[in-house]
């Protein structure tokens, strides 16, 4: 099967509904561990559920999930009103496992655009130069270096995985080679996208920037905010359904 680029997956084992801890849950439970996988995931919290995404399910079901293993539950409750999914290390990658892959992929271009780069000025050099053949006489063509555009885009992948909103990618591809060079560096804007996305947990899709807006208005030096009353009273929506108690 094709890989989607630009999007994250979670992993689900394939036995994990005939598992004992799970088998024995209601399938409103069910839905809210396997929400709050995904959550975890595409936020990179490791595992952690924040209190004010754990205050969408009702107590009941969170109530199943910290009670249906004497020892491992699937969920632990925090005193400060956050959860824990139990092993999620175990089976989804980490943070430290993104960051280090991201990482690695960027050090992998640029060598390989480094390499280009020798190749291309060799190719290019005086000695290797056209001949006119009519004439017998040696011409010099300046033929400058061909740049990749792999080059330009480098990082582009990670900043679309992480941005919250999925519109327009080629507007916002023609835009983000300036933003980088803006912005000081492509690290910075995927840093900034993923802070806004957390940001705007919560909001409906139109109620977020067209990631070519973001690029335009040079938002990646915002100073973002959570403000969880405004939210309720602009009627915004949860992004995860409440599942039902049963």
């Amino acid at each position: 099967m094709a890989k989607l680029k630009g999007h994250l997956f979670a992993r689900l084992a394939l036995d994990y509904f005939d598992h004992p801890k799970i088998a024995a849950l209601s399938d409103s439970a069910i839905v809210a561990h396997l929400e709050m996988i995904v959550y975890s995931r595409r936020y990179l919290t490791d595992g952690l559920i924040p209190m004010r995404v754990a205050m969408r399910y009702p107590v009941p079901t969170v109530d199943e999930l910290c009670s249906n293993d004497p020892s491992n539950p699937s969920v632990t409750r925090n005193d400060d009103g956050s959860l824990i999914l139990h092993d999620y290390g175990d089976f989804q990658e980490l943070k430290s496992d993104v960051e280090d892959r991201r990482r690695s992929g960027r050090d992998a271009a640029e060598k390989r655009w480094s390499g280009n780069a020798g190749g291309n000025a060799k190719r290019n050099a005086p000695g290797n130069a056209p001949r006119n053949t009519e004439t017998e006489t040696e011409t010099e063509t300046e033929i400058p270096p061909i740049s990749p555009k792999g080059d330009k885009m480098e990082g582009f992948a990670e900043f679309w995985e992480v941005y919250p909103r999925k519109v327009a990618r080629k507007a916002a591809m023609a835009k983000f080679p300036k933003c980088v060079k803006e912005a000081g560096g492509v690290q910075k804007l995927i840093d900034a996208a993923e802070a806004y996305a957390q940001s705007v947990e919560g909001r409906p899709i139109e109620k977020i920037a067209h990631p070519t807006t973001w690029l335009n208005q040079g938002r990646w030096d915002d100073e973002l905010t959570l403000n969880l009353d405004d939210e309720r009273s602009s009627g915004w929506s949860d992004p995860l359904p409440r599942a039902n108690a049963h």
